[in-house]
């Protein structure tokens, strides 16, 4: 099973508004990934239903602002705004099945972007403790006693 290039076009769309990047934090935009080349590959070697399962991911997406926004558009004809928007009220829907399908997306992306290695080596790199007011959270867990 492939993806066709308006496919590949949504996917890029629909990825690159769960992963802008921070550019000032060190993390690139995803687009800037490889990830029509991901994607193939992904297809070319997963089952055929987490294929199509892929596949309809992004076509959920792709056609949401229609039923989301109210606009005549795909996701790749919006601006990066309205992409975000739609993005964020799919993952945040009622219907288990929407979110789902958003959570494919999330996490196809999330296997190449953890996977660059700029994005690697900036996770990897010491940072100064968060600051208060950064809406980080400090974990406090207890040591795992040993049996």
């Amino acid at each position: 099973m492939k993806l066709a290039r308006f496919e590949e076009r949504w996917a890029e769309a629909a990825m690159g508004a769960i992963f802008p990047g921070a550019p000032g934090d060190g993390f690139g935009d995803i687009r800037g990934m490889d990830l029509r080349g991901f994607l193939r590959q992904v297809v070319a070697i997963v089952p055929l239903q987490a294929a199509v399962g892929l596949r309809a991911a992004v076509w959920l997406c792709a056609l949401a602002p229609l039923f989301v926004l109210g606009k005549l558009s795909t996701l790749a004809g919006l601006a990066e705004a309205d992409r975000e928007r739609v993005v964020v009220r799919l993952a945040a829907s009622r219907v288990y099945a929407i979110r789902s399908l958003v959570l494919i997306l999330k996490t196809i992306g999330a296997l190449l972007y953890a996977g660059d290695d700029a994005v690697r080596a900036r996770m990897n790199s010491p940072r100064a403790p968060a600051q208060k007011g950064t809406g980080l959270v400090t974990l406090h867990a207890k040591p795992v006693q040993a049996a």
